[in-house]
């Protein structure tokens, strides 16, 4: 099972495009918790970074939108290592919390 990801710019994300190739979780619950942190959740967006439009970097940021559908908080699936904001991978979590 995937370690449980948590927010408030905790864990890191693989961007897979340039500017910035890696941001972090950052929205997430305020009610449940691992680790002392909001576990990330189904719609919780990621750090506010920056992608390539032309010859320019403008920043954006992306809704968690691959997420466990056996594991619910607050009715919406929680997100864990190898889930995604769009192409934008998670990449660390809990080492102590795990879910299906």
């Amino acid at each position: 099972m995937p370690e449980i990801a948590r927010g408030n710019q905790t864990d890191t994300v693989s961007t897979g495009h340039g500017c910035d190739s890696t941001t972090t979780t950052d929205t997430c619950s305020a009610k449940v918790f691992v680790n002392g942190i909001g576990v990330v959740r189904e719609g919780d967006t990621n750090t506010v970074h920056t992608v390539p439009s032309g010859a320019v970097c403008v920043p954006h940021t992306v809704a968690l939108s691959t997420f466990s559908s056996k594991v619910f908080v607050e009715g919406l699936g929680i997100g864990r290592k190898g889930d995604g904001y769009g192409s934008e991978v998670i990449t660390s979590g809990s080492a102590q919390a795990y879910a299906g």
